[in-house]
């Protein structure tokens, strides 16, 4: 009977906490306007100790809309960060090209939201391209999977998806 009573006050408090949990992001999202939390999907640079990371943060209460950003990450810690363009509904993906084995060019479906990142000098450049450079080599995507789960999507589990704004 003692089993009973601690497991119904450890699951009540357990339900309460949750509770005040949900009731706080909540509250944050309307005096803030975004979570307090975020979701990071990472690529890992081949052979290297080197991530770019793209960010999302929810900005709204129910819409599917987010804050992004770019983030570089080297031997665990972070290097390099920049904000990039804020999805403000149904555009969050990002293609990621292999321009050279330092090089790399990030594209969202917007014509502002493309990004030249260096890991050697450590630089990301937001640049105005209609096309992807000549030389670059689709290697994968930041994106939604098919169980609704923000991360890196590699070309051995997806192919090249074109933006949903182009025909």
């Amino acid at each position: 009977m003692r089993f009973v009573k601690t497991t119904i006050l450890f699951l009540g408090l357990f339900i309460l906490i949750g509770a005040i949990q949900v009731g706080c992001e909540t509250s944050y999202r309307l005096i803030f306007g975004k979570a307090s939390y975020s979701t990071k999907a990472i690529f890992q640079i081949p052979q290297t100790n080197v991530e770019i990371i793209l960010e999302r943060r929810a900005i709204h209460l129910f819409l599917a809309e987010y804050e992004r950003t770019l983030i570089l990450r080297v031997d665990g810690k972070e290097v390099l960060r920049q904000e990039g363009a804020t999805d403000s509904g149904g555009y969050s993906r990002m293609n990621v090209y292999e321009i050279s084995p330092t090089e790399y060019f990030l594209s969202g479906d917007i014509s502002y939201d493309k990004h030249e990142l260096d890991i050697m000098r450590l630089k990301i450049n937001s640049v105005v391209l209609i096309e992807k450079p000549t030389s670059a080599k689709f290697i994968g995507a930041f994106d939604i999977d098919e169980k609704r789960i923000w991360r890196f999507i590699t070309t051995d589990e997806r192919v090249e998806q074109k933006s949903k704004f182009k025909k």
